[in-house]
């Protein structure tokens, strides 16, 4: 419907058009493109004069004012080139339909409100009483500014401290007027930030980056009623550089004179990822012996001193010698006082998101090396080689701290050292019964042998099951070829893990050698997508699509918990192929038998693979109320589980519900077709 104009008013001008939009008549000069120019007027819909503005090229430009209903003032103030300038003042009315000074939170006696506006923001509002008097949201008027406080700063109750707020820059003075902090801005962001003492003194100055991490010039000093943080109570001042928030470059450290103390290069910034490149952290070939020092010195000397740290903990870790650490740290590291050296490393061992970067600052900064070196060891990834060295420098440097071991433990898990574990957590049930009672279920469940599942799995017959057709859909040769792929895959686990505990090395938890399942060697595994028919078409006749097929397994970078993970995953699946075709035991079979629980079997698989799901989705919850059973998981139940081991449950039974849909499911293509995986 077309809005249509009310009867003009006898206030408003001939040449007023009315703007449905914004529900005012206007009356204004135009140029030849239909551009505002020069004065415009806006009058309500009653014939009352509601604001002069002046426009150029259709843009607000120069002064403008707004008005109450009975003519009064309510706002004046100047634009520039469409943005507001300058003080925009507004005045209150008790008129009928007066314009509101704001729209909500206004002091009681208020009767005009100033805004400063600069680039069209607005920097600072300030209220003023009838007087004239600057007030507080309750009405009160201003503490008297101090002299040295700018007439231009507004009084900010709830930091009671005058503020004065510009894009570029805000000061902030006590109520007293001394000028306590200073933040820069470059575009809208903090650029810069100082701090000053009750004299006006600078106390500390800093430069941000875009991120708002130090970056750039950065000094610091302690008033003379602060204890700063140094061991050594002659420092009074620091300063130095930083590049995104680490130290970096000399650093002098100043008594109250002036003088240096001590200075200390923190030399160049460590970005995450160059442990991945640095030789700090590189694998040492079997049978090779590193000379550490040297490198440590080496990195120092070409400016990258936290990586000559880390150097000089494995030199240490390698002579098991604490002194010899303890003196490199001693010409890299100022100090701190015992108390907080210890609370910083305290944060950076129980932190889970520190970084290598993150954690090598901190042990620069005066972090306790213990802790750090600790810290260290478990933020590296999985099986990284220098993870054992950095542990054992934390254990030399700090022998007495059950916990550490716990770290320990878990880097032995990682390559293997199944019985050092288990020597740790000894250690550790002397801080904590409760973490070696966790400590030695993970080495329980990750170091298994390699059993025939299905026979340690009573199966009872199902009344509900009887009659029902053949299960086994599968022929002699797709079986075979099934089970060389899983055989692939479990050489492939078995030849790496014994590139991490050595050729030699036969514990019971490797992967059996699988070669008699393998008469023609290693298959390719597939990783493609294949064409599939799906026979659940509701029209009968099938459609066409594809199905993703992933046979492929990745062992890089693993550590030894998570190769045995996939090798049982893998092993059970296969256990319970070769019992589903009638064997007793691992082999190739002959032909293929149906064992005559079959679909007992897969009933028993593909509720426990729902159910361990459901554990991690629900915690259980969704299981119970629908009174579905648990089951026990390597001896516990499966609400009692971990999330890791629950996860680990949940993987080894969708393994196997593959093997069972596959084998029961002429469509179905692989065991490891990923819509069966994923289900």
């Amino acid at each position: 419907m077309a809005n249509t104009a009310p009867e003009r008013p006898a206030g408003v001008p001939e040449s007023g058009v009315w703007d449905a939009a914004i529900g005012r008549w206007e009356v204004s000069r135009k140029s030849e493109l239909g551009a505002r120019e020069g004065e415009c007027l806006f009058y309500r819909a009653d014939g009352s004069l509601f604001s002069r503005f002046r426009f150029a090229a259709d843009l607000q430009d120069g002064p403008f004012a707004i008005y109450h209903p009975d003519g009064g003032l309510a706002r004046a103030g100047s634009f520039s080139a469409g943005r507001l300038a300058g003080v925009v003042s507004a005045y209150a009315s008790s008129a009928p339909g007066a314009e509101p000074l704001r729209a909500c939170c206004v002091p009681p006696a208020a009767v005009r409100l100033d805004g400063l506006y600069q680039d069209g923001q607005l920097v600072q509002e300030t209220f003023y009483d009838g007087q004239g008097h600057p007030i507080l949201s309750d009405g009160r008027s201003w503490p008297t500014r101090p002299t040295d406080v700018p007439a231009d700063a507004e009084f900010d109750e709830g930091g009671a401290r005058w503020v004065r707020r510009r894009p570029e820059l805000a000061q902030f003075w006590t109520e007293g007027g001394g000028l306590a902090e200073e933040i820069a801005y470059r575009d809208g962001v903090r650029s810069a930030t100082r701090r000053f003492d009750d004299a006006g003194r600078l106390l500390e100055s800093c430069e941000l980056a875009p991120d708002e991490r130090r970056h750039g010039a950065f000094s610091r000093r302690w008033a003379l009623d602060e204890i700063g943080p140094y061991a050594d109570r002659r420092i009074r001042e620091e300063r130095g550089q930083f590049d995104l928030g680490q130290a970096v470059g000399d650093w002098s450290f100043l008594d109250d004179a002036g003088g240096a103390p001590r200075t200390f290069a923190r030399g160049r910034a460590f970005v995450d990822g160059d442990d991945a490149t640095s030789v700090a952290f590189a694998a040492v070939a079997r049978g090779s012996d590193p000379d550490w020092w040297s490198t440590a010195r080496a990195l120092r000397a070409e400016g990258r001193v936290r990586e000559g740290l880390c150097a000089a903990a494995r030199a240490a870790a390698a002579e098991s010698d604490p002194t010899a650490l303890t003196q490199f740290l001693a010409a890299d590291v100022m100090p701190l006082v015992p108390e907080l050296a210890a609370q910083r490393g305290e944060v950076l061992v129980q932190s889970t998101d520190v970084t290598v970067a993150s954690i090598l600052e901190a042990l620069l900064g005066g972090a306790d090396a213990a802790s750090a070196f600790r810290a260290l060891a478990a933020a590296l990834p999985d099986a990284h080689p220098a993870a054992p060295d950095f542990v054992a420098a934390s254990l030399l440097l700090a022998p007495d701290r059950p916990m550490t071991h716990l770290t320990r433990a878990l880097i032995r898990i990682q390559v293997g050292d199944e019985a050092g574990a288990l020597v740790d957590a000894a250690i550790v049930e002397q801080a904590s019964p409760e973490s070696a009672d966790s400590l030695r279920a993970y080495v329980h469940t990750a170091f298994r042998a390699y059993d025939f599942w299905p026979g340690r799995q009573a199966l009872d017959p199902d009344p509900t099951l009887a009659g029902l057709p053949a299960g086994l859909m599968r022929d002699l040769n797709d079986v075979k070829a099934a089970m060389a792929v899983f055989a692939t895959r479990l050489t492939r686990l078995r030849i790496a893990l014994r590139s991490t505990i050595g050729a030699d090395a036969n514990p019971a938890w490797l992967p059996p050698d699988l070669s008699p399942l393998l008469p023609d060697g290693p298959v390719p595994l597939r990783r493609a997508s294949l064409p599939v028919v799906d026979l659940g078409d509701e029209q009968g006749g099938g459609g066409a699509g594809t199905v993703e097929i992933d046979e492929q397994i990745e062992t890089t970078a693993l550590g030894v918990p998570a190769l045995l993970g996939l090798a049982q995953i893998d092993w059970g699946a296969l256990t319970w192929l070769c019992w589903s075709v009638g064997l007793d035991r691992v082999a190739l079979p002959d032909a293929t038998v149906e064992p005559p629980l079959f679909a007992v079997a897969m009933k028993m698989i593909v509720t426990r693979a729902w159910r361990a799901q459901d554990r991690l989705a629900t915690g259980g919850l969704l299981a119970r109320a629908n009174g579905v059973p648990g089951f026990e998981w390597q001896g516990i139940d499966i609400d009692a589980l971990p999330q890791h081991l629950a996860r680990a449950a949940a993987e080894e039974y969708t393994a196997a519900r593959s093997v069972f849909l596959w084998l029961a499911s002429p469509e179905v293509v692989s065991p490891f077709q990923c819509d069966l995986r994923d289900a």
